[in-house]
């Protein structure tokens, strides 16, 4: 049976589930999203009129992989690239001309992602808000605990997103203490470096689930123990785990996470999601102010217009006092948010658990036969994530080896990094073996 036959799900049970995504991508932006920040009610302010959301159903039948079918935009080529940007599916793409079928009408709406990505770590639906980015994310959580101006002691990794230490950085001239945990000879992060690195007072821990550069993964249980055992709380970066393994922040105990959409949970830059432990929130101050934290928004009181009652003050807000109050501030990119709900409905229905066996027999391949040829693998041996990496100095000289058979992984200076997802099987890990050769 070929890939198409695999993959295909039944016509009528495919436009039975994107009518039902259809529906819930164009419907109800602003009840479900004042819904998800704790606001609304009252009247629409002269906002438009807003529909009835239908509740996405997966596909009637359970996926199978590879899932070749669904990702048109990998026919022609070996994507072995998704922790970089990952190709969208079909129901991504016809949840978004859903959603502009409805700007073009005017019906407003869209799919709110806030409930499913809550659902695919297990947190409450009420714990998860937006922010344009996995950085922002960081960033707002690290304002919150009064970073920089605070002072204090932040614990984080050489195998934590590298975008971050560009922060870290500036806080360290600011005077904060930041420690960062160096690879041991096996390129991990022990947890006796931890251990030896958060010391009592260590005001914040964060770490990357799963490093970008070599797929290393904490053991977040052990982890958030530790730190939570010295009175430090810890932050945890999702972007290369969420929606390709399972993960239980209220089972590993993690305090603060977020994760960008464009990679694994196949949405797209611009629309991110944050999981704040909301029972952390009396000892967190507001990260920035925006108009979504108030639950008046959209009727405030004013008192600056004609026919306005008077008042001594021109504007009275009422905050909201929920994750969303204390981190939203303003609409999200619905557009994205829109696919980003289907992908997600999709992504359930398979089962990370189930994505995460799938590859891995992909990615132990990768490992052995890029061993075996001699070339110098930095991802640890266990490893259960979709990354696999080696060192070579330039590796972008190696990019005329594999264009021939059209195969994308990422190269870098100094390493390339292989990440095989739905989409794949292993004859693609043999081609790009094949493709790539010796050192």
């Amino acid at each position: 049976m070929s890939d198409s036959e695999n993959t295909t799900a039944p016509a009528t049970s495919r436009r039975r589930w994107l009518k039902t995504v259809g529906s819930a991508s164009v419907a109800g932006v602003l009840g479900g999203q004042l819904a998800a920040c704790g606001g609304g009610g009252g009247g629409s302010g002269g906002i438009l009129p807003i529909g009835t959301a239908t509740a996405a159903e997966p596909p009637a039948s359970t996926p199978t992989l590879p899932a070749r079918a669904l990702f048109p935009g990998v026919a022609d080529r070996i994507f072995l690239n998704g922790a970089a940007d990952h190709p969208w599916n079909t129901y991504a793409k016809d949840a978004l001309a859903s959603y502009a079928q409805s700007k073009t009408t005017l019906a407003g709406g869209s799919a709110t992602a806030t409930a499913k990505f809550a659902a695919l770590i297990n947190a409450d639906a009420d714990e998860v808000t937006y922010v344009p980015s996995t950085s922002m994310g960081e960033y707002l959580v690290t304002k919150a605990l009064g970073l920089p101006e605070s002072g204090g002691r932040v614990v984080t990794d050489a195998l934590h997103f590298v975008g971050s230490f560009y922060m870290y950085e500036q806080y360290r001239l600011r005077g904060v203490n930041v420690i960062t945990v160096p690879m041991d000879a096996d390129y991990r992060i022990s947890l006796s470096a931890l251990d030896a690195a958060i010391s009592p007072g260590t005001k914040l821990v964060a770490i990357s689930h799963v490093s970008l550069y070599n797929g290393f993964t904490h053991d977040l249980k052990a982890v958030c123990d530790l730190a939570h055992s010295r009175g430090a709380l810890v932050y945890v970066d999702l972007i290369q785990s969420a929606g390709n393994m399972p993960i239980d922040v209220k089972a590993a105990g993690v305090d603060f996470a977020a994760c960008g959409t464009y990679k694994w949970l196949m949405g797209d830059f611009g629309f991110a999601l944050l999981y704040v432990r909301k029972s952390l929130l009396p000892q967190l101050q507001r990260p920035w102010y925006g108009y979504r934290q108030t639950r008046n928004f959209a009727a405030p009181i004013l008192h600056v217009y004609p026919l306005d009652p008077p008042g001594s003050v021109p504007y009275e807000s009422v905050q909201i006092n929920s994750v969303a109050g204390y981190f939203m501030g303003s609409f999200p990119a619905s557009a994205i948010e829109a696919a980003c709900a289907a992908s997600i409905d999709w992504i359930q229905s398979v089962g990370p658990d189930k994505i995460q066996a799938y590859r891995k027999p992909m990615t132990d391949a990768l490992q052995n036969g890029l061993r075996a040829r001699g070339f110098q693998v930095v991802t640890p041996t266990d490893s259960n994530s979709a990354i696999v990496t080696f060192a070579y100095l330039n590796a972008s000289q190696l990019a005329p080896r594999l264009a021939p058979a059209k195969i994308e992984i990422t190269l870098r200076a100094n390493h390339a990094r292989i990440s095989p997802s739905v989409f794949n099987d292993m004859s693609d890990i043999d081609k790009f073996l094949a493709a790539i050769g010796t050192p």
